[in-house]
């Protein structure tokens, strides 16, 4: 008797997971709930596409950026406010003395290596869009970390030749002159890249006009540095055409070897198919 409905139990068991499996009580929501939590209904699903918007490293690192630019900027008003004074009229002669304390030009430091973060952020987002999504290496995060360094290691090469350079041809003291307006410079396109990289990031800024206004901060950046370097080293002089070789060698020819270095280096960091 046991055996019997035992039997029986199985066999309207198996009757009822065929009814399921056949559709027959698709619209009952009790077994439609049972079906959905179910491991041997459905199928899974397609894995989220990765954006940074999502990675915590990019978010953290633009968390800090805004801090710092925010605090620090707000501590370092008065120098700002002399180099901005200061940035369209030509020096002085007399005032050409260094009066910027060691505190505020390692802030001025820091500033241009937050300004190389922006630079890494907006380059990955431009070469993943532009070139190839996909790298040798699987951390996106490091990926933009290795271009910061590449554009750290750029002004820094950059900066250190163009001293080298200054002190054989002009005083000491209007090369380093130089090489701080140079930092303010870049500290100035770095807070003009900053509202770009976020809503590059966040909300979805389209790549042409990202391009554009990266395209815009570069030629700031050099338009300026070419002004200061008139003013300091060749206006007395009267010397404009030899301003330009000078621009022309020591800032054109570096930017044009960096950017074929960038193109070399983004072919060894793509996975060739």
């Amino acid at each position: 008797m046991n055996q019997a409905s035992s039997n029986a139990a199985d066999s309207l068991g198996y009757s009822l997971y065929n009814y399921l499996n056949q559709g027959y009580f698709s619209k009952d929501s009790l077994l439609c709930t049972t079906q959905a939590h179910s491991s041997s209904f459905g199928m899974s699903g397609a894995p989220v596409p990765y954006a940074l918007r999502n990675d915590n490293a990019i978010s953290i690192i633009l968390l800090a950026c805004f801090c710092f630019i925010v605090i620090f900027g707000s501590r370092s008003y008065g120098l700002f406010s002399r180099q901005l004074k200061t940035l369209f009229r030509a020096p002085r002669e007399r005032s050409d003395s260094i009066r910027e304390t060691s505190g505020e030009m390692h802030v001025m430091v820091s500033f241009v290596v937050i300004y190389c973060l922006l630079l890494g952020i907006s380059s990955y987002v431009l070469i993943s869009e532009m070139v190839t999504s996909h790298f040798v290496f699987d951390s996106n995060a490091f990926i933009v970390f290795l271009l910061s360094a590449v554009f750290l290691a750029y002004f820094f090469v950059k900066w250190t030749m163009q001293s080298l350079v200054n002190l054989v041809f002009f005083r000491n003291k209007k090369n380093i002159q130089y090489i701080k307006e140079q930092v303010f410079i870049s500290v100035c396109s770095g807070i003009l890249l900053y509202p770009v990289v976020m809503l590059l990031v966040y909300f979805d800024l389209s790549i042409k006009s990202a391009a554009i206004f990266f395209a815009f901060v570069v030629i700031f950046h050099e338009l300026l540095t070419f002004y200061k370097s008139w003013l300091i080293f060749f206006r007395q002089k009267g010397l404009f055409l030899q301003n330009i070789l000078y621009f022309c060698a020591l800032e054109i020819t570096p930017l044009l070897a960096f950017g074929s270095m960038m193109v070399m280096m983004t072919n060894s960091l793509k996975i060739n198919f």
